[in-house]
C-alpha cells in the first residue's frame, strides 16, 4: 500500500475514531455540525420513498458551512434556510413529475378522446383508437400487403414462414368473402397442407405450393378465378397498408401536439405551484436576512432594521 492510501485510511480511522475527536482538516469540517445535526431545532423534512435522509444530511451541512452560523439563534436561522431552500427543490421536483405523468398518460388520453369521437359518429367502440393498436395495425397491414405482392413470384417449393403463409391464406379467404355473397363456412374447406387442429388464422409454416392449393380451395369454394381472387387481395391490402399508415401518422402528430402541450403542468397545478413557492421564497429570504443582519451586528456593523424585497406585483417589508 503506496503513502497516499495509508494517509487517506488514517483520514477515514481518525474520523471514526471518537475519543479526542478528528484531527484532520477534513474530519472536523465533518464534525462541525454534529452537535446541532439530531438538536430539537433540526427538522428532517424527508418524504420517505421519496428522498434520502442523507441528501437532506449534505445539503444541510453545505448551507450551514456556507452561513457560519454562531450561536443558538443563527444556528436556529441558518437551519431555517436550508429546509426552505429543501422545500423550494421539492416544488420543483413536484413541477418535474406533473409533467412527466401528464406526458405519460398521452397515448391513454388520445385512446379516450378518439374512442368517444369514433362512438358519436356511429363507430363500435371496439374499434382501434389506442396508439399502440393503431400502430400494430399499420404495420400488420404493411407486412400483409408485403407477403401476397410477393407470393406468385415464390418457386412452389419454397416454405414460407407462418405469419406469411397466414397473410396470404387468411387475405384471400376475406377478399372471397367481400365477393361472394354467401358467408363462407371456414370448417366446411379443404385447405391441402393445413394440420387438422390448426386455426386459419395462425397457420403454421408452409410450402408456396400447398398455400396455393389454400387458394385455389378459396376460390373454388366462392366461384372465382384464384389468380383474380389473389390479385384482388393484394390490391385491398395494398389500400388497407395506406390507411393505416395514414391513421398511424395522424396518431404520432396528435401525439407530437400533445406532447408539446403538457410540457407544463396543468393551469390549477401551475397555481398551486405558484402560490407554495411564493411562499416558500418569501419565508426563505426572510430567514436569510434575519441571519444575515444578527451577523453583521455580531461583526460590529449597522444592519438596518427593515428590508423591502420587491418581487414582482408585491413587495415585502423585513
Amino acid at each position: 500500500m503506496d503513502i497516499v492510501a495509508h494517509a487517506k485510511m488514517d483520514d477515514e480511522i481518525e474520523n471514526l475514531v471518537p475519543v479526542g475527536g478528528p484531527k484532520t482538516e477534513r474530519g472536523k469540517e465533518i464534525a462541525r455540525w454534529n452537535a446541532t445535526r439530531h438538536g430539537i431545532r433540526s427538522p428532517v423534512p424527508v418524504v420517505p420513498g421519496v428522498e434520502k435522509s442523507e441528501d437532506w444530511e449534505e445539503h444541510r451541512g453545505g448551507i450551514m458551512e456556507n452561513l457560519h452560523p454562531v450561536g443558538h439563534l443563527e444556528f436556529v436561522l441558518a437551519e431555517r434556510v436550508a429546509l426552505h431552500s429543501w422545500r423550494l427543490h421539492r416544488v420543483t421536483r413536484y413541477e418535474t413529475e406533473s409533467a412527466a405523468l401528464a406526458q405519460e398518460k398521452i397515448e391513454d388520453d388520445i385512446h379516450e378522446r378518439r374512442r368517444l369521437l369514433n362512438s358519436l359518429r356511429g363507430g363500435s367502440l371496439m374499434d382501434s383508437t389506442h396508439p399502440e393498436d393503431v400502430r400494430f395495425e399499420a404495420i400488420h397491414a404493411r407486412k400483409t400487403h408485403i407477403a401476397l405482392k410477393r407470393f406468385s413470384s415464390y418457386a412452389a417449393g419454397k416454405t414460407l414462414k407462418a405469419q406469411d403463409a397466414t397473410s396470404v391464406v387468411w387475405g384471400v379467404l376475406i377478399q372471397a368473402k367481400r365477393e361472394s355473397e354467401e358467408d363462407i363456412d371456414t370448417d366446411s374447406l379443404e385447405l391441402p397442407g393445413v394440420p387438422e387442429d390448426a386455426w386459419i388464422e395462425e397457420l403454421p409454416a408452409m410450402k408456396v405450393e400447398d398455400v396455393r392449393g389454400c387458394v385455389e380451395a378459396i376460390a373454388a369454394h366462392a366461384g372465382a378465378d384464384p389468380d383474380e381472387l389473389l390479385a384482388a387481395a393484394t390490391e385491398h391490402a395494398r389500400l388497407d397498408s395506406i390507411s393505416t399508415k395514414y391513421r398511424a401518422q395522424e396518431v404520432e402528430g396528435e401525439i407530437g401536439v400533445m406532447r408539446r402541450e403538457r410540457l407544463l403542468p396543468d393551469e390549477r397545478t401551475l397555481e398551486k405551484i405558484s402560490r407554495y413557492e411564493a411562499h416558500l421564497s418569501r419565508q426563505f429570504f426572510k430567514a436569510l436576512h434575519e441571519l444575515e443582519a444578527l451577523q453583521i451586528r455580531r461583526s460590529g456593523g449597522s444592519a438596518p432594521l427593515a428590508r423591502l424585497d420587491v418581487d414582482g406585483s408585491f413587495a415585502v417589508e423585513r
